[in-house]
């Protein structure tokens, strides 16, 4: 397998899969499919693949679209729950 191949590959893999991005006290994951469930001390949101589970304190819902989430708080821990 070429390098181009590879690369094609490597897109075709990460394209369902969520972009989590992390700055400070906000969180923000792109290609979601909407927010599970809601408290200030977890979040999970529906993925292509799975959930992606936040925990932590004070967290809000910054804003909810079609393209993002964004989460704020004091995020402890994150992590993706894959479908079986």
């Amino acid at each position: 397998m070429g390098l181009r191949e590879m690369y094609a590959a490597l897109g075709r893999a990460v394209q369902g899969a969520p972009r989590v991005e992390v700055e400070g006290g906000r969180l923000v994951i792109e290609r979601h499919r909407g927010v599970r469930a809601y408290s200030q001390t977890c979040i999970r949101v529906d993925c292509p693949d799975g959930e992606v589970c936040i925990e932590g304190e004070g967290l809000t819902l910054e804003a909810l679209s079609r393209a993002e989430v964004a989460v704020r708080g004091q995020v402890q821990q994150v992590r993706l729950e894959h479908r079986r």
